[in-house]
C-alpha cells in the first residue's frame, strides 16, 4: 500500500464537537492530526478542565498502543477536523520500516513532559479551565510570505499555519510547504507556526528545529512567540521569505 492510499484509507473526519474517544473507553488506535484542532479533556465529557490542544502534525492516544488500559482523557474536535487512525499493528510495522518515527515520538513526549513540568513549577495544576472556542478575527487583507529566491507566494490563513516540509513518515503536508524553495533540505518537517491574534501576526519556532528561524538576523527561541510586521524578512533554515501581512 502506498503512503497516500494508507493515509486516505485511515482518515477519520470529525465535525466540530465530534469525539474521537472518551475517558474510560478501552484502548484503541492512536491518532495524528491532519487538519483542524483537538482538545483533550480530563473528564469523560467535553467540559471542565483540559490538558492539551493538538493541531496539525500532533498525535494523541499513543499510550493505548503501549498498554491495553482504558483511555485517560476525552478527545474532542474543536473545529472540523481530519485525523489519521493508526492501529497497534500498523504502528509496529511503521517503526520497523522507519525507526525515525519512534525518535520523533520520543521527542514530542519529552516536549510535553517539559511543558507540564514548567506549569507545575509555576504552581499550576497542569490543566486549563474550559472556555468556549473563539473564532480568530479575519484580517482585512490576506497575509502571505514571498520567497526572495523564487518569488513564490505562500498564503497565510488567519486560523494559523504550520511551516515546514512534507513528512513521508506520516503523509502530512504542512500548511506552508517550503519544499520547492528548499534545495538544501534546511527546513524541518515541523519548523514553525504562524498565527493571527488581536489583529497581529506572530511566529513561533517548533522544538527540535536543526537550522533555526531568524528574524532580523537573530535566531528565535523555540516556543517563544515573536510578532512579525509587514516587510519583515524571516529565514526558515536557508529559505528567506518576506512577510506581507498589512491589514
Amino acid at each position: 500500500m502506498t503512503e497516500s492510499s494508507f493515509v486516505e484509507q485511515s482518515k477519520v473526519r470529525l465535525k466540530e464537537g465530534g469525539v474521537a474517544f472518551k475517558k474510560g473507553d478501552m484502548a484503541g488506535p492512536m491518532f495524528v492530526v491532519l487538519s483542524g484542532k483537538v482538545r483533550l479533556y480530563m473528564a469523560d465529557k467535553p467540559s471542565g478542565e483540559w490538558c492539551e490542544e493538538l493541531v496539525k502534525g500532533d498525535f494523541f492516544g499513543e499510550s493505548s498502543l503501549l498498554e491495553s488500559l482504558p483511555r485517560e482523557t476525552t478527545a474532542v474536535a474543536m473545529e472540523d477536523t481530519e485525523l489519521i487512525s493508526i492501529s497497534r499493528g500498523t504502528f509496529m510495522r511503521m517503526i520497523r520500516q522507519n525507526p525515525e518515527i519512534s525518535v520523533k515520538m520520543m521527542q514530542r513526549l519529552t516536549q510535553r513532559n517539559r511543558t507540564l513540568a514548567a506549569r507545575l513549577e509555576m504552581g499550576e495544576a497542569g490543566a486549563y479551565a474550559y472556555e468556549a472556542p473563539e473564532k480568530a478575527p479575519r484580517p482585512k487583507q490576506e497575509a502571505r510570505f514571498v520567497s526572495i529566491a523564487s518569488g513564490h507566494k505562500y498564503p497565510v490563513e488567519p486560523r494559523g499555519a504550520l511551516i515546514g516540509r512534507f513528512d513521508p513518515a506520516t503523509g502530512i503536508y504542512p500548511d506552508i510547504d517550503l519544499t520547492a524553495d528548499d534545495a538544501y533540505l534546511s527546513v524541518s518537517r515541523r519548523h514553525a507556526r504562524i498565527f493571527f491574534e488581536h489583529d497581529r501576526y506572530f511566529v513561533v519556532e517548533e522544538n527540535s528545529v536543526a537550522n533555526g528561524t531568524f528574524l532580523h538576523g537573530k535566531r528565535l527561541t523555540p516556543g517563544d512567540a515573536h510578532e512579525i510586521y509587514n516587510g519583515d524578512r524571516i529565514s526558515f533554515g536557508a529559505v528567506v521569505l518576506v512577510f506581507n501581512g498589512q491589514t
